[in-house]
């Protein structure tokens, strides 16, 4: 009975090892960012720099007026020196 305790007190804590972790999502993160904007991103930043209007287009949070609950920053651009827009949808 013994030996069956420790075989199941060894594959309770064991199981525990292979299940993967779930991950938790990330408020601060924006949704469904689309490829363009996260392949524009300069070498070294963030997602969770990146700001979207309320036109779909995306820029870099310089800073955020806390009262006001806004962030401002600079616009996004592509390699043709457009900004990187989402689709209207």
């Amino acid at each position: 009975m013994r030996k069956l305790g420790m075989m199941l007190v060894a594959t309770v804590s064991l199981s525990g090892c292979v299940l993967p972790q779930l991950e938790e999502e990330d408020p601060t993160l924006l949704k469904n960012i689309s490829p363009e904007a996260l392949a524009a991103l300069p070498q070294g930043v963030d997602p969770h720099f990146l700001i979207r209007d309320a036109n779909g287009c995306y820029g870099l949070a310089l800073e955020a007026v806390p009262e006001e609950q806004v962030l401002t920053g600079i616009a996004l651009l592509d390699a043709n020196g457009q900004q990187i827009c989402d689709a209207p949808t």
